[in-house]
């Protein structure tokens, strides 16, 4: 089984080192800079300020924690249709115990609680939903179809259809604390410099190819230098931008570098040559909705914290957005091929489009509209590049 495995993490490797997948991760680079452009001239220089880059980086946070779970889910050929109501249902349960039961009243262990809480439900949310399609076999549009509904119902429930609101200031810091602006600017360089050196180590090394090594490398450097701009002109790095980029980063280490990441390729690539090779199938799928429940949760807390209240309505539309990132990032919807840094730039194609729409003042009715047809021509693409 050994064997097998190691074959087919060779083939993901190999596989991202042609031509085709590096185009793949280019287009969507130039359409966020290309449409970066468009609204900062559009709206007189607004949209690239660093009060708005730092704004936006806090709208994406939610997305790109749910697209992060949606990622393992559709590489297993998989689909999780419950994610916004699951979010919707954990915020709830954390501003319900922040204010009906008055877990405010007890500071940080109070905020702990309501945040361990909010991920116990969505964890449970998961595990429900992995056990019916693990064990039960029943498809994933099937079941989280009617998970969808059942979270949203009971949030209406719980909630008696109503908003639940204000959060304790200690919970309420999640979204609304900053780290200073030097500190920040001393973490980026940091973390610059050191992807350099392990960047060099690599290539010296040879334990990566030339092209993969100054791929990531730059990757790393830019961001970290368009973070310097933003977050170091404005207030810092919000809290809730490092929970969500420690969630994509377990998520591409476990993906690369553990066996669960390749039972989930594997599985996603030919379900039945994995269960015949010895690969726990049942075990890495209920593993995998059960991770996306809890990530749902967390999205839920992030929610909820950043509007400083919960409402029964949060999260509509939220799996759509989550999906159309992981597809727009180039991961397939047969399952077996893609990658969290793809899903990072979609999280941040779809939030540059919103964010810049409703900054120049486009009705929320047209970038429904725009939304979609994005969403279709991503899926058109990956067709299209499949057949070739």
């Amino acid at each position: 089984m050994e064997a097998v495995l190691e074959k087919i993490g060779m083939n993901q490797k190999s596989q991202k080192l042609n031509w085709r997948n590096y185009q793949r991760e280019i287009i969507p680079v130039v359409v966020i800079i290309l449409c970066s452009l468009v609204f900062d001239g559009w709206s007189d220089g607004a949209f690239i300020s660093p009060r708005n880059l730092s704004n936006l980086s806090r709208q994406v946070c939610v997305n790109l924690t749910l697209a992060v779970g949606m990622t393992l889910v559709i590489l297993t050929s998989g689909i999780d249709l419950s994610v916004g109501s699951v979010l919707a249902l954990s915020g709830m349960a954390a501003a319900i115990s922040q204010v009906h039961w008055q877990w405010s009243t007890m500071g940080f262990t109070g905020a702990c609680l309501s945040f361990v809480f909010a991920l116990t439900v969505g964890g449970l949310s998961g595990a429900i939903t992995g056990f019916a399609v693990s064990k039960l076999k029943i498809t994933p549009f099937i079941v989280t179809l009617g998970m969808m509904v059942i979270a949203r119902g009971v949030t209406l429930i719980i909630s008696s259809a109503q908003a639940v609101a204000p959060l304790g200031e200690t919970l309420g810091k999640l979204s609304s604390d900053y780290l200073s602006p030097e500190s920040s600017i001393g973490l980026l360089i940091s973390l610059a410099i050191l992807s350099l050196i392990l960047g060099l180590r690599q290539f010296l090394t040879k334990k990566n190819t030339i092209s993969e090594a100054l791929k990531t490398t730059i990757a790393i450097v830019a961001l970290c230098t368009l973070g310097i701009y933003a977050f170091g002109n404005y207030r810092g790095i919000p809290y809730m931008v490092f929970i969500s980029i420690l969630c994509a980063a377990a998520a591409i280490f476990t993906l690369r570098y553990t066996r669960f990441g390749r039972f989930i390729y594997a599985i996603g690539g030919n379900r039945d040559a994995a269960e015949l090779s010895g690969v726990p199938v049942a075990k890495t799928l209920w593993l995998t909705y059960f991770v996306m429940g809890c990530l749902a949760g967390l999205a839920g807390v992030m929610d909820s914290t950043r509007v400083n209240g919960a409402v029964p309505s949060a999260g509509e539309l939220g799996e759509l957005d989550a999906i159309a990132a992981v597809v727009i990032g180039g991961t397939s919807l047969m399952g077996g091929a893609g990658s969290i840094g793809g899903t990072v730039l979609g999280v941040l194609i779809m939030g540059v489009l919103n964010n810049g729409m409703s900054l120049v003042g486009v009705s929320e009715h047209y970038q429904k509209v725009f939304k979609g047809i994005v969403i279709i021509l991503a899926v058109y693409l990956d067709l299209r590049s499949k057949k070739k």
